[in-house]
């Protein structure tokens, strides 16, 4: 039981949800050309706007410590630099791949004046495609692709990258997507009968997104996508299932009472969730005894 809660509380707490359906946000151009410099085939995207973010009252809140990266990249290239994470960095794009290749984009507030140019790194390679845009790689083949402005082997080339791009709701402030949907299986399985049957599910399922949106209130969207109309139908009597369990196992928690106004719907091949969380409320849902749960289970996978 303790799995289906948990899993629950991952897919949860990135849903907003309005009778009328918002319409999703633009990508911005910049951002798009960006996102070419990412590798063709990535299993994890994560973009974080921390300038838009800051400029929000409920944002602020979300920076009141230092928010890390790879230690590897950090503690050479960043400080080899001179650039200060907290301070420098305006927007990053983080890609990773199954065969561990990993790709920093960070959009710097102010240009570079490198002392060593030339500097090598044992492992990463770094290149800046402007003055304030850095790109840092562990696959260096990439980098001297992307220096000869070759994007032909690029994520905007993925058959699935439109879909991917439009089904994320917000994206002005913070998204990411992942094509691992089998992290979200292992906390589904339970040991029943039936997990052959989810597991089969699952592995109909295209991607996975969420998106969170810092204003007035803390919106949260997240969307689903399956491989056809029909799966999504049984995915959604999925979810549908664990959201009556968590609600009725742990009533009186603030993260669950807010949890029970959420609701989801069909969208195509996809299912979609919406949450909006009142800004009266956050601090009572960082009490949650099992919002802390899933805290340090995402401190465990990492």
């Amino acid at each position: 039981m303790s799995r289906i809660v948990l899993f629950f509380l991952i897919i949860s707490s990135i849903f907003f949800y309005s009778c009328v359906k918002e319409v999703s946000e633009p990508i911005e151009p910049a951002v798009l050309k960006k996102l070419k410099l990412i590798p063709a085939d990535p299993i994890n995207i994560i973009y974080l706007n921390i300038k838009n973010i800051k400029r929000t009252k409920i944002g602020k809140n979300f920076f009141d410590k230092e928010w890390e990266i790879s230690e590897q990249v950090k503690k050479t290239i960043l400080d080899t630099l001179g650039i200060n994470f907290n301070k420098d960095v305006d927007e990053i794009i983080i890609s990773t791949q199954w065969n561990d290749v990993n790709t920093f984009i960070l959009t710097l507030n102010k240009p570079v004046t490198l002392k060593k140019p030339d500097y090598k790194f044992q492992d990463l390679a770094y290149y800046f495609l402007e003055d304030k845009i850095l790109i840092i790689s562990n696959d260096k083949e990439r980098i001297e692709k992307i220096k000869a402005d070759d994007f032909e082997i690029s994520f905007i080339k993925h058959p699935l990258f439109r879909r991917i791009i439009n089904s994320i709701h917000y994206k002005e402030h913070f998204w990411f997507v992942t094509r691992n949907t089998a992290a979200f299986l292992k906390l589904l399985k339970d040991g029943s009968p039936n997990d052959q049957k989810v597991e089969k599910l699952f592995r109909a399922v295209n991607f996975i997104n969420f998106s969170l949106k810092f204003d007035k209130d803390l919106s949260l969207n997240s969307h689903w996508e399956c491989v056809d109309e029909y799966r999504a139908n049984l995915l959604k009597s999925v979810l549908n299932g664990i959201i009556s369990i968590v609600v009725l196992t742990e009533p009186n928690d603030p993260f669950v009472k807010e949890l029970a106004k959420s609701e989801f719907f069909l969208v195509e091949k996809g299912v979609e969730f919406h949450l909006k969380v009142p800004n009266d409320k956050i601090d009572i849902i960082k009490q949650s005894m099992i919002a802390n749960k899933l805290k340090r289970l995402a401190e465990y996978e990492r």
